[in-house]
């Protein structure tokens, strides 16, 4: 019975410590001095926002061109495969993790006393600043965080005061017939770029399966697509290539906006709705 007592109180003990708010630091002075990512978005918010010397290692994606915008820059950086064990050796005194992060790893390195912090999936232009100014305060890199923040949300709000009166019809269509409605950042790329998603004017939340006979029956006036991850032919992406389909399109056209910019909430995504905004003048142009 006692030993049963004991591994009720350690179990409940790992919940609390699974279940703590992240520690907020006052100034650079109690900033963390070992830092390591173990999440593609969170890499790329700590390569952004560290102090010079402080981040030891990102995850093993942070380096692939097709997923992270700060590939090149993940390079200086070595890797880690997201185990508690190699993380542990690390010596680190803050580790930054996602919300979907394997949590067994997370409960064990909170269990061995290491702080981690997680990051929510952000899935609005707001949340992007505000997690920009979190993790400034985490990393003890305030002023810098407030800076890349403040800049972002100019720029923001300059693409939302270009917005034209008529917004053109875009449509988001991926592999296998997949679209992104209300509730995915893709969405607010599109709508802060001055289109209307037909997604969202269908109802059509988050991740979605859009029939082409829909999406041809909405007329998009642009076709939104991803990154297609090898040159082969294949099957999934067979759609995007119907006749009926380049039909409809041929007064307009296709953008490609990559994966890396909608994969993860960062500033960066300014980049991909200024390339929305630049084809929807380009569509204005043309009914002109």
């Amino acid at each position: 019975m006692r030993n049963k007592i004991k591994k009720l109180m350690q179990t409940a003990l790992l919940m609390v410590l699974a279940l703590s708010p992240a520690v907020t630091r006052a100034d650079e002075t109690d900033a963390p001095k070992r830092v390591v990512s173990m999440n593609l978005c969170t890499d790329q918010f700590s390569m952004l926002l560290a102090q010079e010397g402080k981040l030891l290692s990102v995850s093993k994606l942070a380096s692939e061109p097709n997923l992270s915008v700060m590939s090149e820059q993940a390079k200086a950086y070595p890797v880690n495969f997201g185990g508690a064990e190699e993380i542990y050796l690390m010596n680190p005194d803050l580790v930054i993790a996602g919300t979907y992060t394997n949590q067994p790893t997370v409960q064990m390195l909170r269990g061995l006393g290491i702080e981690v912090v997680q990051v929510p999936p952000v899935r609005t232009i707001p949340d992007i600043a505000r997690e920009l100014r979190r993790l400034g305060k985490v990393l003890g890199t305030q002023q810098k965080a407030e800076k890349i923040a403040s800049q972002f949300e100019a720029d923001v709000q300059r693409l939302i005061e270009a917005q034209p009166n008529e917004k053109a019809r875009a449509g988001v269509y991926y592999a296998n017939g997949y679209t992104a409605g209300d509730g995915s950042l893709v969405n607010e790329l599109i709508t802060t770029a001055g289109l209307q998603n037909i997604a969202s004017n269908l109802g059509l939340k988050g991740t979605s399966k859009l029939p082409l006979e829909l999406l041809i029956l909405e007329a998009p006036q642009l076709l939104v697509e991803g990154t297609k991850f090898s040159d082969k032919p294949a099957l999934a992406f067979e759609l995007l290539s119907h006749p009926a389909l380049t039909h409809t399109l041929s007064n307009s056209g296709r953008i490609l906006v990559e994966d890396k910019y909608t994969i993860c909430g960062l500033p960066f995504v300014t980049e991909a709705i200024t390339k929305l905004a630049d084809q929807s003048k380009k569509l204005r142009a043309q009914a002109e």
